[in-house]
């Protein structure tokens, strides 16, 4: 590939139907050099929990004021140019949650990829982990402040250089970019039976709901009901 985009996202957390983009990391790649690069923190509608900032490093304190996810997805998607991506894990995860959250606002984002993980399941399978920073330990790969988009989008980077060289002429077809057959799911927005019970569920505990109610999906409206039924009861 004469031209890629390497990207990674940290997310609030691993569930596509629910969870919210907060850092997308990209570096572009032309001619096997690094030429630009995207990074930027999106504040999400619900509160980051305390597991993912342990895990990320991201509190709520920094994307207090970072611009939403309605903000900056359509200036990442002018960034990768219509050039393949490619990650780590990318084509379970960031792929999908980037296209779940460009479908709700209805921008077009198609790109062919390449999974560094699914060639690394294919041609390292001595090794007992594939995970990034294995990866990156095993190839002598520096990985600093793994788990934030930038850092862990130019290990995947360095990577990627790294496994092509060693395997790129045995095996070409795994680095040949390719199309995922994914259909992002459809949001249904939160019905008005729900709006009134979760209102009243909150006003009758005395607690505020963990974004705005009109603006919930029929899902989350669902998830945020529950939770309250099984915390307070009915």
């Amino acid at each position: 590939m004469d031209k890629y985009i390497v990207v990674d996202i940290e997310s609030t957390g691993v569930k596509l139907s629910e969870d919210e983009i907060i850092e997308i990391g990209a570096v572009y790649i032309e001619n096997g050099t690094p030429k630009d690069k995207f990074n930027t923190l999106i504040k999400p509608t619900t509160p980051i929990s305390q597991n993912i900032t342990n895990i990320t490093g991201i509190s709520n304190e920094m994307v207090k004021y970072a611009y939403g996810v309605d903000a900056v997805l359509p200036k990442f998607i002018t960034f990768t140019r219509g050039c393949p991506l490619v990650g780590h894990n990318i084509n379970i995860f960031d792929y999908r949650l980037l296209k779940i959250h460009a479908n709700k606002l209805n921008l077009a984002f198609n790109c062919k990829l390449v999974d560094t993980l699914v060639i690394a399941r294919k041609v390292l399978d001595i090794l007992p982990s594939r995970k990034l920073g294995d990866l990156c330990e095993f190839y002598n790969i520096k990985l600093v402040n793994a788990h934030r988009a930038y850092d862990d989008a130019y290990a995947t980077y360095e990577l990627f250089v790294k496994l092509e060289q060693q395997f790129g002429l045995v095996n070409p077809e795994l680095f040949i970019p390719q199309q995922i057959e994914f259909k992002a799911p459809k949001i249904e927005p939160i019905t008005s039976k729900q709006i009134a019970y979760l209102e009243s569920l909150c006003k009758k505990y005395n607690i505020s709901p963990e974004k705005d109610i009109a603006t919930m999906s029929k899902s989350e409206g669902s998830r945020n009901i529950d939770k309250i039924i099984s915390k307070y009861g009915r």
